[in-house]
């Protein structure tokens, strides 16, 4: 399995990260933006693309570059594989097809989501959550315990479950009277919710789905150290990596 690896537009702790890419089955290529744009000829030297990135976000939003809206308007037709961890649902802010590939929008701040005014999202670091497995029988989850326990960020964003297959739920609240304004913070009042209003959010936070041979699996937890070396964790970026690969 050929893995491109993508990091860039968000900081990270880098060994850590290098750490749990060791861990991870194939044949790994990691590339940081702006080294990260590569054309369809390139991609196809590759069967997945790890997303760890957030490009297109700071200090203001941006356009994908040409070559990444080819690679994801041809994924269908490649079969080219997708699995995005943690912050990169929060990706090129203003380009609804993202979101739609994805399967759920992070918003800085407030817009319209699918036609829908919405507020901006919210975050929330180092909250102890236990998280249930709702799918037993994908491969996604093959070994992975009915429950486990993590400490790492929530977001109380937009979830297009009617869009995607569930995976993965916690316990922990998401609601807004626990989580921080996203829009705040970027206004420099980091860790504030004075003001801001967003109704309780999905509990999804690992989900999958298909868009014609192309295969994706999204990932919620991923912020920390601890959960990139957590073995269930691991366990499911390798799966999620062998299904979006065409290997499960």
């Amino acid at each position: 399995m050929r893995i491109l690896a993508i990091t860039g537009g968000h900081s990270f702790d880098r060994h850590a990260f290098s750490d749990f890419l060791d861990a991870l089955p194939g044949d790994i290529t990691w590339r940081e933006h702006p080294d990260a744009d590569i054309d369809l000829d390139e991609i196809a030297e590759f069967d997945v693309s790890l997303h760890y990135d957030m490009p297109g976000t700071l200090p203001e939003p941006s356009e994908p570059p040409p070559s990444l809206q080819a690679r994801l308007r041809a994924a269908p037709r490649s079969g080219h594989g997708y699995v995005v961890l943690h912050h990169a649902i929060a990706s090129w802010a203003n380009w609804d097809e993202w979101s739609e590939f994805v399967g759920g929008r992070y918003l800085y701040r407030p817009g319209t989501v699918r036609g829908v005014p919405r507020p901006d999202s919210g975050y929330r670091h180092a909250v102890r959550q236990r998280i249930t497995v709702e799918n037993h029988a994908h491969p996604v989850v093959a070994g992975v315990p009915p429950q486990f326990d993590l400490i790492d960020e929530t977001y109380l964003c937009e979830i297009f479950e009617d869009s995607v297959v569930p995976l993965l739920r916690t316990d922990a609240p998401m609601t807004d009277d626990v989580h921080f304004s996203t829009a705040l913070a970027m206004a420099g009042r980091r860790d504030e919710r004075e003001g801001w209003r967003h109704e309780p959010g999905s509990s999804l936070i690992g989900w999958c789905r298909a868009r014609g041979r192309s295969r994706l699996v999204y990932l919620q937890p991923g912020d920390t150290a601890a959960t990139l070396a957590s073995p269930h964790y691991r366990a499911l970026v390798a799966n999620s990596l062998r299904w979006a690969g065409h290997l499960a």
